[in-house]
């Protein structure tokens, strides 16, 4: 994973792909034409910027983001070289600036059910690039609630006229149950560090009937919502039977992800010119992390060949003790920025590491391909579908055991969940990458940051999964998650990268609570969660750093005692938990939405029968908890563990002591269970010996 950063409406888009949503378009340039019979007039106010007066923006558009992006003297009415008429406009983006423009909230389009919407415009710019598109959309004016975005989408632009055209469908990129308001938005460039003009004219919006139905409308597919085990109750108390199994435990979901395997001596294992770098000290804290999974993008554009990279991949897993067979690699760097590798290279590298007996299986294909970035290979969903299928083809024709994976946004719909239909009968497996990124986390609960925003996003992977099965009837396609996190802009709009709290006990009780529900539900066939190596300065993702080779990070111990205290049954549950309901003081959670347990839990059974471990996360910031666990068919004989906990809200993430977090833990073990008091915000392992047989 790049740096990126993840923002929240009205600040700029370039970056903020991966919270937004991807809809269908069509990108030409082409000479005038007229739309089809059917599309209805023009559904743009001041379309061509007649409406002559000084005001700026003109009439009908309405400057968006930041307030301190908002300068009326970048968004002017331009009377000198229009497309058409008599003025067109002019959006100046100075660099490093994340302001744009919408079409006025009071000029909003109402969209209807089952019709699509035909955009086009014209745009000409100061120098040669890419500039953005997106259409917002919103429940509500009035208050602003937004919803998913429809983009952004990169188009190419020049000192000439050129006309644009993109086509969104209700019902597939959008609904008109969540969607009531649309409004277009334009940015000069894609990337917000470039200065740029964009001169706009002559935009149009016609509505027409939907024809193409070959799209499932996601709203229309049933899953069953995430489960909690436990019902609301106001005693944290439960029971679990030995001979009750819910089902096996899915190992593979506590993986942490490298980055490329060379790039710099700072995070990577090797260096620009292929030495192996890792200290013995980092070599052996990672192989103590006991991790059944890990993840390497970008392995055939490294600065030597794709088979030299394919076996230093092979080398380190082997170094660090991972079963390269649950390992995905990923070819291509993030969005393909330069360019795709071909099918041919694509091929090649599985049937070198297939030919040199090496266990990889997994290929991943595209690392984020919906980002727009200043330079895009994918202009558009189709382009990628392509680049998918051609892929796809190559590798099976030299390979039957190898496991193809597809790049989509997790919340997009072009992007996402459109393409898995776009790609259907590709791909053996889906990859999403389910982060979470909000702003201002120093302001916000952690109960939100561990529960409500975990609970929403691994409900949008239920989704995907039945979508996934629903394009893929009697095909075995499963999900795979290669990056993940909390992934938390600061307060002053910091790089995740640089904010602490995505890693200190904020983010350890936010990954806590989903590797429970991972492991626990099992809807994900593996996770590796970002990122393994991290520089000192930037402990956002951290779990281990080079610079620091004989200290951890907190992140870290998560994972040390996830792998060891983990059995290989789930056992069920009966029981209940105070619940955690958001209130609405939140500015990301509606009254009452996504409620889930303040303890989520998960009990595991070793093979033998003998030992059961616990796993609970107490995401409450103040409230500790009297747990009583009864056990049937099992007898205790003593419970210990550790408690992982740290009191101070902005703690830097990388740990002087161990002690500073982990400390030891002993709970009551009687006949009957285990009771103890759960502290705050804390993580506990517990281990339950079963008494010897008299």
């Amino acid at each position: 994973m790049e740096r990126k950063q993840y923002r929240r409406r009205p600040i700029a888009i370039v970056i903020l792909i991966a919270a937004c949503t991807m809809g269908w378009f069509a990108l030409a340039s082409r000479s005038v034409s007229s739309p089809p019979p059917d599309l209805t007039p023009n559904l743009v106010y001041n379309a061509g910027f007649e409406v002559d007066t000084t005001s700026s923006p003109p009439p009908g558009w309405a400057m968006w983001g930041g307030d301190e992006w908002k300068v009326p003297a970048n968004y002017t009415r331009d009377t000198e070289n229009p497309h058409h008429g008599n003025a067109c406009l002019r959006i100046r983006h100075p660099a490093n600036t994340g302001g744009y423009l919408v079409t006025a909230p009071a000029y909003a389009i109402r969209p209807k059910p089952s019709m699509q919407y035909r955009i086009t415009f014209w745009a000409r710019a100061k120098a040669p690039g890419l500039a953005i598109f997106m259409v917002e959309a919103y429940s509500s004016l009035d208050p602003y609630v937004d919803e998913m975005w429809i983009g952004p989408f990169s188009f190419s632009v020049s000192d000439r006229w050129r006309e644009f055209t993109f086509t969104i469908r209700e019902g597939q990129d959008f609904s008109v149950e969540k969607n009531r308001y649309l409004m277009l938005g334009f940015q000069p460039a894609s990337d917000e560090s470039q200065e740029q003009t964009l001169w706009l004219d002559d935009v149009s919006v016609s509505e027409g009937r939907l024809t193409d139905d070959s799209v499932i409308d996601e709203s229309k597919v049933k899953y069953a919502p995430l489960q909690h085990r436990l019902r609301p109750g106001d005693k944290f108390a439960f029971t679990v039977d030995t001979k009750r199994i819910q089902g096996p435990a899915p190992r593979n979901v506590g993986g942490v992800s490298f980055h490329r395997l060379s790039e710099n001596d700072r995070t990577h294992a090797f260096n620009e010119r292929g030495d192996y770098v890792l200290p013995p000290e980092t070599e052996r804290a990672i192989r103590e992390l006991h991790l059944p999974m890990t993840r390497f993008y970008a392995v055939g554009v490294e600065p030597y060949p794709v088979e030299a990279a394919i076996d230093k991949a092979a080398f380190l897993c082997d170094r660090i003790g991972i079963n390269q067979e649950t390992v995905p690699l990923e070819l291509e760097d993030i969005g393909a920025e330069d360019a795709p590798l071909s099918p041919e290279v694509w091929a090649r590298a599985v049937a070198y590491a297939e030919g040199k007996g090496y266990g990889f299986r997994l290929w991943e294909v595209g690392n984020e391909v919906y980002l727009r970035r200043s330079k895009v290979a994918f202009a558009t969903p189709d382009d990628y579908a392509k680049h998918m299928k051609d892929v796809s083809q190559a590798i099976r024709r030299v390979s039957s055991k190898a496991q193809v994976g597809l790049s989509i946004d997790r919340w997009g719909t072009t992007w996402g969940t459109n393409m898995l239909g776009r790609a259907a009968g590709s791909y053996d497996f889906v990859v999403a990458h389910y982060y979470i990124g909000l702003d201002h986390i120093a302001q916000r609960r952690p109960e939100v940051a561990a529960l409500t925003e975990n609970f929403r996003i691994m409900d949008r992977a239920l989704q995907i999964g039945a979508l996934m099965k629903a394009y893929n009837p009697g095909r075995n396609v499963y999900q795979y998650d290669t990056e993940w996190g909390m992934s938390a802009s600061g307060p002053n709009d910091e790089d995740p990268d640089y904010v602490d709290r995505n890693a200190n006990i904020v983010g350890t009780l936010h990954r806590a609570v989903r590797l429970i529900y991972y492991t626990r539900e099992g809807f994900l066939r593996g996770a590796s969660s970002w990122s393994l190596l991290s520089e000192a300065r930037a402990q956002g993702f951290g779990v281990l750093s080079l610079h620091a080779p004989d200290k951890r990070y907190m992140l870290y111990w998560l994972y040390y005692y996830f792998n060891r205290y983990l059995g290989d049954n789930v056992l069920e549950m009966d029981g209940t938990a105070p619940y955690y309901t958001p209130s609405g003081d939140d500015p990301y959670a509606k009254p009452g939405e996504y409620p889930g347990p303040l303890t989520p839990t998960i009990v595991t059974l070793s093979k033998d029968g003998r030992t059961m471990y616990v796993m609970i996360a107490n995401a409450s910031w103040e409230r500790s908890f009297p747990c009583e666990i009864a056990i049937k068919h099992f007898r205790p004989s003593h419970a210990t563990g550790v408690l992982l906990s740290n009191s101070d809200l902005d703690h830097k993430p990388m740990l002087e002591r161990k002690d500073e977090l982990v400390s030891s833990f002993t709970a009551r073990a009687h006949a009957g269970g285990v009771d103890f008091v759960l502290p705050a915000h804390s993580v506990l392992f517990l281990k339950i010996e079963q008494a010897p047989e008299r």
